[in-house]
């Protein structure tokens, strides 16, 4: 069986054992991405809204590689040949304990307030619980109140319904770049908001290129440039840590960002979901729940879930903000994103043991997540040596994923190029999340994620050498053929 202890079975779907050779790609080099012909989209025009039209060409542009996975997943018995996915964000090191301990005895309670509707804003017992969870890892300087947190079904369900209570339909946000696609779908596609990306140049450090942080002064001039065009901008939107980075903002830093938001009357959200992810000792988390005083409470808002714990599959996320008037207008978001209550008592089981959490759970974690990165980065650079070409990625100690570039592999460097190399991927039956996903304005940078089991991780990162070589004998063969 796979090593991934407490996984299912894979769907019919996904047992197809024919050789990779033979297995279908999800798409030809040739192709466009998937899009509605003319004659789907007159069809849809009939049946759907203006905007479900927009929903459904979104989805059909943006999910069709996640469709692909569900229904042809790898499995090392059943399904060797199905697809491999360092795309998505999940932490899967440590299922075996987290299996484990969802099993014990006092996880299985049911009593009749958990069959019936809950809180809109979460039962008090788990609010409870999450406020005493972010007092003590957030470092908080005071302790946190139970009033202040609004419990919703996924961190991206929390983005969505803040970006609605805080922003009218065409209002916008800043959001330094690359930033998390899930933002895209939050914000855009749900709350009718705007994401106005603030794009970053990268530098060289010891010979590698990473994207550098906005200052304030960048994201001043994006301001302005904004409400030059006569953009009604109501926030901005951090990730602490960053994903895709892994960059973790320093105390001083936060003030600055806190300090031109409020200068500028601006909402902050801040995304904290990997604030126990990491696998560095030397790096010191900031969270913002730990400053001695915030320049304006008020507009100041925090969103934590569970990926740090690798259970996405709970659907769960947490919103905490000083302000009530916030809270009172997300509780009835509660009625349509609510957390069931059998999982809400589970998650108040598991957040409480401090014990197992501290001694059991994050060492093990960051002890996986550690040899994780390790592991790839020396593939990555096993690569640059065998196929002599440069490979750069910052080096980071916090989260889930490498943030790679590429572009030696791209000719031209354009995002068409980056497009062809990301479907050449999938025709190995691995996907990766390329850097236009994210707002990059720089063609040729990939996320990859590594938090996952070691035998898949293997895998994985064997298909990525096999694409990479095909890419290469590819370029060689065009050289051939303008030589000829």
């Amino acid at each position: 069986m796979d090593s991934n202890r407490g996984s299912s079975k894979p769907s019919e779907a996904g047992t197809d054992t024919r050789s990779m050779s033979q297995a279908p790609s999800v798409m030809q080099h040739h192709q466009p991405g998937a899009q509605h012909s003319d004659s789907e989209v007159t069809f849809l025009s009939h049946i759907l809204s203006n905007r479900g039209i927009k929903i459904s060409t979104f989805y059909h542009s943006n999910f069709q590689d996640y469709q692909a996975y569900q229904g042809d997943k790898y499995h090392n018995v059943l399904n060797s040949l199905g697809f491999l996915n360092l795309g998505i964000h999940e932490n899967r090191l440590c299922v075996d304990l987290m299996t484990e301990r969802l099993c014990q005895n006092d996880m299985n309670y049911i009593e009749e307030p958990l069959l019936q509707y809950p809180d809109w804003r979460g039962h008090p017992f788990l609010r409870a619980e999450v406020a005493k969870f972010l007092s003590y890892y957030c470092g908080a300087q005071s302790r946190l109140e139970m009033r202040s947190v609004v419990v919703l079904n996924s961190c991206s369900a929390v983005l969505s319904a803040l970006a609605m209570v805080l922003c009218d339909p065409g209002d916008s946000i800043l959001v330094p770049t690359p930033f998390h696609s899930g933002f895209l779908v939050s914000a855009q596609m749900y709350a009718q908001v705007e994401l106005i990306p603030v794009h970053v140049d990268s530098e060289i450090t010891n010979k590698r290129i990473q994207p550098t942080k906005p200052t304030v002064g960048k994201l001043e001039q994006v301001l302005l440039e904004a409400k030059n065009k006569s953009k009604k901008v109501k926030g901005l939107l951090l990730a602490n840590p960053q994903n895709p980075l892994g960059d973790v903002n320093m105390k001083e830093t936060l003030r600055e960002y806190l300090k031109f938001a409020k200068r500028n009357e601006l909402h902050v959200i801040i995304d904290e979901t990997y604030m126990l992810s990491k696998f560095d000792e030397t790096i010191v988390f900031h969270s913002v729940l730990s400053l001695e005083s915030l320049p304006d409470p008020n507009r100041t808002h925090v969103i934590w879930g569970s990926k740090d714990f690798g259970i996405t599959g709970f659907r769960f996320g947490v919103l905490y903000t000083h302000n009530d008037d916030v809270v009172s207008a997300m509780s009835p978001f509660g009625y349509l994103h609510s957390v069931s209550g059998i999982t809400q008592y589970k998650l108040r089981r598991l957040l409480g043991d401090r014990d197992w959490i501290n001694r059991v759970y994050l060492p093990t974690s960051y002890s996986r997540l550690r040899d994780a990165y390790k592991y790839v980065t020396k593939r990555l650079l096993e690569l640059e040596e065998q196929f002599q070409f440069k490979i750069c990625f910052p080096r980071r100690g916090c989260g889930l994923s490498i943030w790679i570039n590429l572009k030696k592999l791209l000719e031209p460097c354009t995002f068409e190029e980056e497009l062809i190399l990301h479907r050449r991927f999938l025709d190995h039956k691995l996907i990766l999340a390329r850097g236009k996903s994210y707002m990059f304005e720089e063609p040729g940078w990939f996320r990859l994620m590594f938090a996952e089991n070691p035998h898949r991780l293997r895998e994985a990162m064997d298909r990525f050498a096999q694409a990479i070589e095909e890419q290469k004998q590819h370029w060689r063969e065009q050289m051939l053929d303008v030589q000829w």
